[in-house]
């Protein structure tokens, strides 16, 4: 079999894997945006004519930022629960973790110090002990320590919700979080990890972000004795911003904490407003009622390009659009034909045509500007396509049903798939579904073929690979449920190749088996990966310091200010 990297590589892999992960988990829910189907079209229309009859609001005062954001994916602000992007926004403004994992517009490429000021990693890289700042508050007033460092690790342990499988895969176990002193924390982990892994793990907010034990204790009770309810609505954090109100449907008030270990913000107040239509955020950006609006379209991004007043911000994100066979389907368990439909795909079409340009063209699931990112791209070779489905014995082709969403771009690109397929006697059945429907479905291996989006948790390769190419087994009895486990796409070496990448800590090593993963699953796996969506972003000119990264849900607002 023919691969995308070259046989020398193969020489300086491991002939057998690592030590299988120690997981007693099911990662059975990533962070996938739901999102449910736009409000009625009526709700639009009532909403732009309010706008356009209604004089612009008094100028924002400059120490007040106003953003206008669908809050449809929240469910609320409990920080060991938060999976969703937009509730990941909210706690990055209101929550500080041990370390923080930063870069610039294409990439996490730092790692700088957060409540931790400094770290040092035993020689066998299983002990790694954190030395708190002094000094720093918490919201209430209360002192940061490593009593709360422990506390809350140790809670997203206890509450074992979804996205604990991030530290739960190296850090199982509560006594593995231990406090030395009052201003000293040691985390043990189950397998060696570099420091780039520890510490895009260690700085994914939420399940990871530093609680007030005492906010917490005097919010518990008996039936709740973490205080989820509590912290669903508020924060208890040590972040440059107070959560202060939130009411669904409407907005979100962030007041800025004075007391901030890095300085007060210079914006007093962020109101993040319910907007869930692009065509309404549009308006209300133009009309001066939102400093910032963060749902557009690439045709609305488009007009306001160049526009007086007008700023657009755009970034290559991490995450993907991509189409996925399930090798439960008969045809599908046929390597050529999952190579056949790969090459049978008009990529151009999508990404210039459909995404009208707003996306970068990446097929694989590691994204530009990560660590191991190998550079590959497919291009449509019908003849290619149509020679494979003939090896393959499937010449006069089969039908298949391909489940997608509603929204866009989705039903756009599914159509141009459909017909793409068509051309090596494919026929594809689309049907379109309220998203959360379709991912019970797709979870549970029911379907024949998806089109959905899948975005990186955290800023490590480690986080795209474990969830596309690791899968012992795609049996009921799986522990590891993730996207290769959904198409039943269980490569036992690729598999050990994974556990071997995450515990890696020469970086060149680490790097040829990442590239050596997505050579593999891009070879002969389940996988049609179509693009990175560009993030895009328009704001008043009068906004300054605002940067977007590919995880946009990493957005500091902390430095943000306007000129007037």
């Amino acid at each position: 079999m023919l691969y995308f990297f070259s046989p020398t590589i193969l020489e300086v892999l491991p002939r057998e894997g690592g030590e299988a992960f120690k997981r007693k988990k099911e990662r059975t829910i990533k962070r996938e945006e739901v999102n449910p189907m736009k409000r009625r079209l009526i709700l639009l229309c009532l909403f732009a004519v309010v706008l356009l009859l209604t004089p612009s609001m008094a100028q924002i005062p400059k120490d007040v930022l106003v953003i206008g954001m669908s809050h449809e994916p929240i469910i609320d602000f409990e920080p060991a629960r938060v999976y969703e992007f937009e509730g990941g926004f909210v706690l990055e403004q209101t929550y500080d973790q041990l370390v923080n994992f930063v870069g610039g517009k294409e990439a996490f490429e730092r790692i700088e110090p957060g409540l931790a000021e400094s770290w040092e990693v035993s020689a066998d890289g299983l002990s790694w002990t954190f030395h708190l700042r002094k000094g720093v508050k918490f919201h209430s007033g209360n002192e940061v320590n490593a009593d709360a460092v422990v506390f809350s690790l140790r809670r997203s342990l206890a509450l074992n919700q979804p996205p604990i499988w991030i530290l739960k895969q190296f850090v199982p176990e509560p006594e593995m979080i231990q406090k030395v002193d009052d201003y000293t924390v040691k985390i043990t982990t189950n397998q060696p990890l570099g420091e780039m892994l520890m510490a895009a793990v260690l700085g994914y907010q939420g399940i990871t972000s530093i609680v007030d034990p005492a906010v917490v204790e005097a919010h518990a009770t008996p039936d709740d004795p973490y205080a989820t309810k509590w912290l669903a609505e508020h924060d208890a954090g040590s972040g440059p911003y107070i959560l202060k109100e939130w009411i669904r449907r409407d907005r979100i008030v962030l007041e800025a904490f004075p007391d901030y270990w890095r300085g007060e913000p210079p914006i007093k107040q962020i109101i993040i407003k319910d907007i869930p239509e692009p065509t309404a955020q549009k308006l209300a950006l133009e009309k001066g009622d939102i400093d910032i609006a963060w749902n557009l379209l690439p045709e609305m991004i488009a007009d306001l390009r160049g526009k007086a007043g007008i700023k657009v911000i755009e970034t290559p994100s991490w995450y993907f659009h991509y189409a996925a066979m399930n090798l439960g389907y008969e045809p599908f368990s046929n390597v050529k034909v999952r190579q056949a439909v790969r090459w049978a795909i008009d990529y151009e079409a999508i990404t210039e045509g459909i995404m009208a340009g707003a996306a970068v063209k990446c097929h694989t699931f590691v994204p530009i500007g990560m660590f191991g990112h190998l550079d590959l791209l497919y291009h449509q070779d019908l003849e290619k396509a149509k020679q494979l489905m003939k090896e393959a014995g499937y010449e006069k082709g089969f039908e298949v049903e391909m489940l997608t969403r509603t929204d866009p771009p989705y039903p756009d690109i599914a159509a141009q798939i459909k017909e793409d397929l068509k051309k090596i006697n494919i026929e594809v059945k689309v049907k379109a579904m309220i998203y959360a429907e379709l991912l019970k479905i797709y979870r549970a291996q029911q379907h024949q073929m998806v089109l959905v989006r899948w975005g990186a948790d955290y800023a490590d390769p480690s986080a795209q690979a474990a969830p596309f190419a690791h899968c012992r087994t795609p049996g009921p009895e799986a522990e590891v449920r993730q996207l290769a486990w959904r198409n039943m796409y269980c490569p036992s070496g690729v598999t050990d190749w994974v556990e071997q990448a995450a515990g890696e800590r020469d970086m060149r090593k680490r790097e040829i088996l990442y590239k050596a993963i997505q050579g593999v699953v891009l070879e002969e796996g389940p996988y049609i990966m179509l693009h990175n969506p560009l993030i895009q972003v328009a704001t008043r000119d009068i906004v300054q310091g605002l940067q977007v990264p590919p995880m946009w849900y990493y957005t500091e607002l902390f430095a943000v200010s306007k000129s007037k």
